[in-house]
């Protein structure tokens, strides 16, 4: 299943309906190229780590060659300097895909913003393209990032498996290829952040238990034929939620609409799952299914 997204539209929706203190941290070329995405909605405020001295809103670092060089020589003067302009009633989306070498200085830096709520976007690495070297120094970063998720000194961290939004994105040219894949990663939180900022028509929303705090995305539809896209292979979820994104034209017009939201939702629903969802107004041509899953475990 390939996804089109219409740019023009989600910026006018999520516009309306963010709050301003979102701030959004990118780390490596993933990282930043994902988080340049979020600059078309204004109520996201985006900052790189980057070694490129001309971007604006970056913390500067030397390149290195490995990771454990990156983590060593990690200039904690500029980094204080940088984070300073975080407060404690900051959000921050903390960007970073695993396997680069520049996320040696991840920990450090998640020091030095501990005052704020951090949510991570971990993007895991297609396994068949990349060395033995970055395969070790993923596996390091991604476990350590979720015990300290576990934990709780991340509000939440999401799990985003590369191969798998590639597949998603389809068919597009070599041109466009990283930065559609980019901008498929920032739709899904942006829109959720919306839905979540500007109330809904219907819902029976769950809070996650405090121990729930990795998951993922998916992507759903009305279409009964039509199952779950994981973003990743989640094990033992105990949450999960579903947002539908509604037409008003549909919602204004569609007699069995309701019948169908529960239908999908029930059809979703897993033993063991407390399921919730919510019916959302918006001025897309089409529908949209939106969700979130969270589990108590370490993943795989």
């Amino acid at each position: 299943m390939s996804i089109e997204i219409d740019k023009e539209s989600l910026s006018d929706i999520v516009t309306d309906g963010t709050p301003d203190n979102y701030k959004v941290i990118g780390i490596g070329k993933v990282g930043c190229g994902i988080a340049d995405q979020f600059k078309q909605y204004p109520e996201y405020k985006v900052f790189r780590i980057s070694s490129d001295l001309s971007v604006k809103n970056s913390l500067y670092i030397q390149s290195e060659k490995n990771i454990e060089a990156y983590e060593k020589n990690f200039d904690d003067v500029e980094a204080d300097l940088f984070c300073r302009r975080f407060k404690k009633s900051d959000s921050i989306i903390f960007v970073l895909q695993g396997g680069d070498p520049v996320t040696g200085i991840t920990l450090s830096l998640l020091e030095k913003i501990k005052h704020t709520k951090v949510m991570v976007i971990y993007v895991k690495p297609d396994d068949d393209v990349v060395s033995v070297i970055q395969k070790r120094d993923d596996r390091i970063v991604y476990n350590v990032l979720q015990e300290y998720t576990r934990s709780g000194l991340l509000e939440k961290m999401l799990i985003v498996e590369r191969s798998r939004v590639e597949d998603m994105v389809g068919d597009v040219p070599v041109s466009q290829y990283e930065k559609s894949i980019y901008h498929f990663i920032s739709y899904i939180p942006a829109m959720i952040n919306y839905f979540e900022n500007t109330g809904s028509i219907l819902e029976t929303k769950l809070q996650p238990p405090s121990i729930c705090r990795i998951g993922t995305y998916g992507l759903a539809s009305l279409d009964k034929n039509i199952d779950i896209k994981f973003l990743f292979p989640i094990e033992e979820e105990k949450t999960a939620h579903f947002y539908f994104g509604i037409p008003d034209e549909m919602l204004a017009t569609d007699n069995k609409l309701m019948q169908k939201i529960k239908s999908q939702v029930k059809r979703f629903s897993k033993e063991g799952v407390d399921t919730g969802f919510s019916v959302h107004s918006t001025e897309l041509d089409g529908v949209i299914v939106l969700c979130s899953f969270y589990s108590p475990r370490i993943q795989s």
